[in-house]
């Protein structure tokens, strides 16, 4: 299968239907001691966009052989791929012939901007329900653009995104978790059926506090029953995991003990 390979190329074309239409996938991945963290998962994930959008999955020695090059000898940063249909005339059709554009950018890894404990928000503006869509990251990021644009005054850290009957989903960049504390963790996390991003990270958090018998559940979460938690924290594979301090005007505790569950993703 035919595909054009571009690493850490500083321009892209503007036929490319990714930059036209968003048409198209992405991942994001932290690099550490030169190794890509949880690179099989994220390609994974990048497959099962490919199935939902059917474009054709470029294959993963491609992406790994690429991944590895637009590294090189650099021991921390970020890796991002983006794989588009391809390239097309005016117009939302395209040729059955069309290639995909696969582009391995590497980017700077910020440390100094990471916080261990943060505040959330809420953005005013509601996710619309989508279930093809809901999961992957797909290029099309307007509407966490519109969740910033749109969010309530107020100084905070992150702002978390809802659906129009107010059911918590994620935070702009991140996935959010609740839990209650008795002796016991309990975890919730929203439902993704219909919108949202299944991170990579909060999968593997999720598959770890099982292995360690913490009961996870994925419910639905109104906004108005965050009082009902003792605690929240938020992760994405850039960040890690942060904790949250405060949402909006509500003070939410941390119990300490949490940290060492979820250490190896503290990347403060």
């Amino acid at each position: 299968m035919k595909i054009q390979v571009h690493i850490n190329k500083k321009t892209v074309s503007i036929n490319d239907r990714a930059f036209n239409y968003g048409d198209g996938i992405f991942e994001t991945i932290l690099v550490k001691n030169n190794k890509p963290e949880l690179i099989n998962q994220h390609i994974n994930r990048l497959a099962i966009g490919c199935e939902r959008l059917n474009i054709r999955f470029p294959g993963i020695k491609i992406l790994k052989d690429s991944i590895k090059k637009s590294i090189g000898l650099t021991n921390e940063c970020i890796i991002k791929i983006i794989y588009t249909r391809g390239i097309s005339e005016h117009g939302y059709g395209y040729d059955l012939s069309i290639i995909p554009q696969l582009y391995i950018i590497k980017k700077k890894r910020n440390l100094n901007i990471i916080k261990k404990f943060i505040t959330l928000g809420y953005s005013k503006y509601n996710l619309s329900d989508n279930s093809r869509l809901s999961k992957i990251k797909h290029n099309n990021r307007l509407e966490q653009v519109l969740g910033y644009a749109h969010k309530e005054k107020g100084v905070y850290d992150n702002y978390i995104m809802m659906t129009k009957n107010q059911e918590i989903i994620e935070c702009i960049n991140s996935n959010i978790f609740f839990y209650t504390y008795n002796g016991n963790f309990i975890v919730y996390t929203p439902l993704l059926n219909s919108s949202g991003v299944d991170g990579i990270v909060k999968q593997e958090i999720i598959h770890m506090l099982k292995k360690k018998k913490i009961i996870v559940k994925n419910i639905k979460i109104k906004k108005s029953e965050i009082n009902l938690f003792d605690g929240c924290f938020i992760c994405n594979s850039v960040n890690g995991v942060q904790f949250v301090n405060k949402i909006n005007n509500q003070s939410m505790n941390h119990v300490e003990h949490l940290e060492e569950l979820v250490d190896k993703y503290i990347y403060e």
